[in-house]
């Protein structure tokens, strides 16, 4: 008997190529999903590219009732659900912290009366803000920012507290967070809840720092700030 995975935002762009795998390694996939206009356009229908086989439950994770129906036999949870957007998270601040943080929650606190063998949650490169520099003498900064004056003076490069240039580096995995957007703070908190309430109640849990991701590109809505997804 296969086992059963619920993929909360399984309609979107990670979700549906989730949904791809999963199936092709021979497990049951239900999709929790809200079908927003944002990304979805104005018709909220199952999307062409979702296979198939997968079970669709609409609905928001933010909906006790609705995140109840769809873990119903659910054996594996990968959380993918979230409003996504750094430069709008930064004026719908309530939508963001509802749907990321509370919506997260409410999962959370459904998982907690119910045995899942494992929990996955997608986390942001964003969390790490500018990532990590260094300048000519070889000093390491983390907590480098762009100031106002020099963005409004059109000197977009950090630079040192001195006004020395700083050369990027690989950021490493450990770099300990720099929180800049609304966005990047919800992310942040997604993987913590996750991570701390899986330990509490024995759930193995992964949090997953995306960077950017490519693939078949299946539409241009999701509200990304600087270019095409």
């Amino acid at each position: 008997m296969p086992q059963h995975v619920l993929i909360t935002g399984g309609a979107g762009f990670i979700g549906s190529h989730v949904v791809d795998e999963l199936l092709e390694h021979g497990y049951a996939v239900r999709v929790l999903d809200n079908l927003t206009p944002q990304v979805h356009g104005p018709m909220a229908r199952r999307p062409d590219y979702l296979d198939p086989r997968a079970e669709l439950v609409v609905g928001d994770v933010r909906d006790v009732a609705r995140v109840r129906r769809a873990l119903d036999g659910v054996d594996l949870v990968v959380h993918l659900a979230a409003a996504v957007g750094v430069g709008q998270s930064m004026y719908q601040i309530r939508e963001y912290v509802e749907t990321n943080d509370v919506g997260t929650a409410v999962l959370l606190e459904e998982l907690a009366r119910r045995k899942v063998t494992r929990l996955v949650v997608a986390s942001s490169m964003s969390v790490y803000g500018e990532g990590r520099y260094r300048d000519a003498d070889g000093v390491v900064y983390d907590d480098v920012e762009r100031s106002l004056d020099d963005l409004r003076g059109g000197r977009w490069e950090p630079r040192t507290r001195s006004g020395g240039d700083l050369i990027p580096v690989p950021t490493p995995e450990e770099k300990a967070p720099c929180l800049s957007s609304v966005y990047a703070l919800s992310k942040y908190d997604q993987e913590r809840l996750c991570l701390m309430v899986g330990r509490a109640y024995g759930i193995p849990t992964v949090a997953l720092r995306f960077f950017n991701t490519y693939g078949r590109v299946k539409w241009l809505r999701i509200p990304k700030t600087g270019g095409p997804p």
